[in-house]
């Protein structure tokens, strides 16, 4: 059967749809979406970029009276819904053409088939709908459609750190990290430019619905121009904690300090991403330091020693996030009920950027894990078969049950933007995170006593016009 376009093919696909089974059906689909001339159309467009101040920009207003703001939000949300509908279709067929050209086994990988087939579908849903969004109802329509496919991709980091943790003995670790990391950056920005016409739209309804003004000057889309991270910072603590109280049933307080009030611009899923991954390295290791030591009031296996806490601090909770906002008073070297150290957060706010210092007292990390951070696929988390087999071994640090292990795993994968626990992904995103918007992480470890990260992050103000997306 010769394909001589998509067109033609799917012709042949309809009128032997009745004689295929299920397998024989999904394989033609397959072959079908390969040599798809309109991806290969959309592929060899230019990518419009847009700056982040022309998305802040469109995000405006301007306007005090609260009619001619409603009417003045609907022209903003068209021109970003259109410039949306244009410019994710060309994204979407570049990633299409990227994932093509992996090597066939790759490809093949039921993982990566997946989230493979996800671009496609959304592709097709995309170019599918009317090209002209004249008016609300059209922009309903296609914000609605945006979000049902933004939720279709919640998995895709999971399913991705999977197939390439399966495939990475057939690729070069060099490619594989170029992949990964070009397909990563497409896909924030892609996000960025859908999740900014969501959100645009629902401010929009906000407003039409509601009886009295309701300024939402400090929030534009997606975009949070007040964010203020000592708060987020306390969510994303108070998250991880209860995972590390499931996981090992214990973990260690938090404390944030320095500029505590600092306030910036910013996008407040991103950093919730960054802090999660983050927080998450250092109180699992400051636990699992605890217990190595034998600092910790329980032991690998989660049962209480002799130095047990007392039981009204056991049963009403054994973590807390403190602000401190007195600097003669140092609590960051105080051990909680349960022997571990506190995670240290410290808040700096420069001319241009804020910087966030995440110390733990996790003993650090070796020199030959060291060199390998940073890689796709690496961890430092044992796989569950590994852990069960050392759950015997009273000295093992993994002698929780894996039961935990998968619990937390799942519950981290489920969370904003989807932090991953022992697939190896977690700090490459996010450093990549912290890049896309001209800040940057690095990491200093002291082998035998614990980490230092900072976070780097630019203010995402009006400044930035070279900012592209």
């Amino acid at each position: 059967m010769t394909l001589r376009s998509a067109g033609s093919s799917m012709a042949i696909t309809s009128t032997k749809r009745g004689f295929l089974t299920n397998t024989e059906q999904k394989e033609v689909e397959d072959v079908v979406s390969f040599y798809d001339d309109k991806v290969t159309q959309y592929a060899n467009q230019e990518i419009q970029t847009v700056t982040l101040k022309t998305l802040l920009g469109l995000g405006r207003s301007g306007s005090s009276n609260h009619e001619q703001g409603t009417a003045g939000d609907l022209a903003i949300n068209l021109d970003v819904a259109r410039y949306a509908r244009k410019e994710l279709p060309v994204r979407l067929a570049r990633l299409i053409k990227a994932t093509q050209k992996l090597p066939f086994i790759v490809g093949t990988n039921p993982y990566i088939k997946r989230v493979y087939k996800l671009y496609y579908d959304s592709f097709q849903s995309i170019t599918a709908s009317p090209e002209e969004i004249r008016n609300k109802d059209d922009l309903d329509r296609f914000a609605a459609l945006l979000k049902g496919l933004v939720a279709s991709h919640a998995d895709v980091v999971p399913m991705l750190s999977q197939g390439f943790l399966e495939c990475k003995k057939y690729m070069a670790k060099e490619d594989i990290k170029r992949f990964l990391d070009d397909m990563i950056r497409a896909r924030i920005g892609i996000r960025l430019i859908a999740e900014q016409a969501i959100s645009l739209r629902e401010q929009r309804h906000e407003h039409e619905t509601s009886s009295v003004e309701t300024p939402h000057d400090d929030i534009v889309g997606v975009v949070h121009t007040e964010l203020r991270p000592a708060d987020l910072i306390r969510t994303c603590a108070s998250f991880v904690q209860e995972l590390c109280d499931v996981n090992y049933g214990s973990s260690p307080e938090v404390v944030i300090n320095g500029q505590t009030d600092t306030t910036f611009t910013y996008v407040p899923v991103h950093l919730e991403y960054i802090l999660c991954e983050l927080l998450k390295n250092s109180v699992r290791a400051t636990v699992e330091q605890s217990q190595k030591m034998g600092r910790s009031a329980l032991n690998p296996h989660g049962i209480e020693s002799d130095r047990r806490p007392s039981p009204t601090n056991y049963e009403s909770g054994n973590s807390a996030v403190i602000v401190n906002q007195d600097d003669d008073q140092d609590i960051t070297k105080r051990v909680n009920d349960f022997g571990h150290p506190p995670v240290e957060v410290t808040i700096a706010q420069g001319e241009r950027e804020v910087t966030i210092r995440i110390r733990d007292h996790g003993g650090g990390i070796s020199q030959e894990d060291f060199d390998a951070i940073f890689d796709y696929s690496f961890t430092t988390v044992k796989n569950e078969n590994d852990a069960s087999k050392d759950s015997s071994s009273d000295d093992s640090p993994y002698g929780v049950d894996s039961i935990f292990k998968g619990v937390s795993r799942l519950a981290m994968q489920a969370g904003l933007g989807g932090p991953i626990a022992g697939l190896g992904f977690g700090l490459p995103l996010t450093r990549i995170y912290a890049q896309y918007f001209g800040g940057d992480m690095h990491l200093i470890s002291l082998q035998g006593y614990g980490c230092d990260v900072f976070l780097k992050l630019k203010q995402i103000d009006e400044s930035l016009d070279d900012l592209q997306i």
